[in-house]
């Protein structure tokens, strides 16, 4: 057993880096998909935990898998089929904000079905899923199936919106879709553009918590504060300070952190530490404290190097 098995993208993200005076335009490779990235963040922080998605049987698949698994992320149940891997395209502002062009049709990571899922892939104290998964039917089902598993193995489940609008054809469906998959989350995290996407924002977070009541939900505002509401209350904590060269994976670090503060305490629904307003500000510090990493370098998970001094606070009790 794995301690948070990740289900969704898994692909390669190709960084545009500074043009040169007389040179051509340079890309460079790096681990891609907002799932992967988690499970990345993870296991540099000592917990264990797997990738569960689509990678193909091609070269880019290999190393993909070869990388991962250089990473201690068990790839074991990533699922190798015959389309192409994934892969998408970056580029940045001065002020590090990406935007990006996916090379993904019909590719590995959004072409897993419920035929490819098994129990044991969902066998983890926690499982981590994106809305992305959502968006094409055989995904869907894969994905619905992914969570039945691990409701039968008693797994937490973490719910990351990431809505991205324009992958969706219709805007209806996709709060509809996303809305169904409330209810079994026992952590659900958004980014303020994620509430964004369904109109007024704070309009979309009542409709979250009212979908989750029993739920903590986590909401970040990029370098402003983060709050986490639940039955401890409602806790704000402002980001720390970075100079941001890439914000890509800043949110997948966030999650990382929380993650690992959740599975580090032991902290599930019926522990004493759910319902602590203490912790979860601790777990938002963590989390802050890896996003904090993460921009600092090109690559979601490039900036996540030296993480001695964030491991030894994990504990709470460490913490002071």
């Amino acid at each position: 057993m794995v301690d948070v098995a990740c289900f969704g993208e898994v692909l390669w993200d190709w960084y545009e880096l500074p043009k040169r005076t007389h040179g051509s335009t340079t890309f460079v490779r790096m681990i891609g998909g907002a799932l992967a990235n988690v499970a990345v963040g993870l296991a540099r922080l000592g917990v264990r935990s797997s990738v569960v998605g689509g990678v193909g049987r091609d070269r880019f698949g290999d190393e993909l898998v070869d990388t991962l698994t250089r990473e201690r992320v068990d790839m074991s149940h990533a699922v190798r089929l015959p389309n192409r891997t994934g892969l998408a395209f970056i580029s940045r502002d001065k002020k590090g904000q990406p935007t990006f062009l996916f090379y993904r049709h019909e590719s590995a990571d959004v072409s897993v079905e419920d035929v490819h899922i098994e129990p044991s892939m969902a066998n983890a104290k926690w499982v981590a899923f994106g809305s992305s998964t959502l968006q094409a039917r055989g995904l869907r089902k894969a994905t619905h199936r992914f969570l039945a598993a691990a409701a039968t193995n008693n797994a937490h489940v973490f719910f990351d919106l990431n809505i991205r609008a324009h992958l969706w054809k219709d805007a209806s469906d996709m709060k509809r879709r996303v809305e169904a998959a409330l209810p079994g989350a026992h952590v659900i995290k958004a980014s303020w553009d994620d509430l964004r996407a369904w109109g007024d924002p704070e309009k979309a977070l009542k409709r979250v918590r009212k979908a989750a009541p029993g739920g903590v939900v986590l909401i970040t505002r990029g370098d402003g504060v983060a709050t986490a509401t639940g039955a401890f209350g409602q806790i704000d904590l402002p980001a720390r300070r970075a100079r941001c060269v890439d914000a890509t994976g800043a949110g997948d670090a966030f999650i990382a952190g929380v993650l690992a503060t959740l599975v580090r305490n032991r902290a599930m629904t019926k522990s004493s530490l759910w319902s602590d307003a203490g912790f979860w500000r601790h777990a938002l510090d963590i989390g802050h404290r890896m996003g904090q990493k993460a921009v600092t370098m090109p690559g979601a998970v490039t900036g996540l190097l030296r993480l001695e001094n964030i491991q030894s606070k994990l504990q709470k009790n460490a913490h002071g």
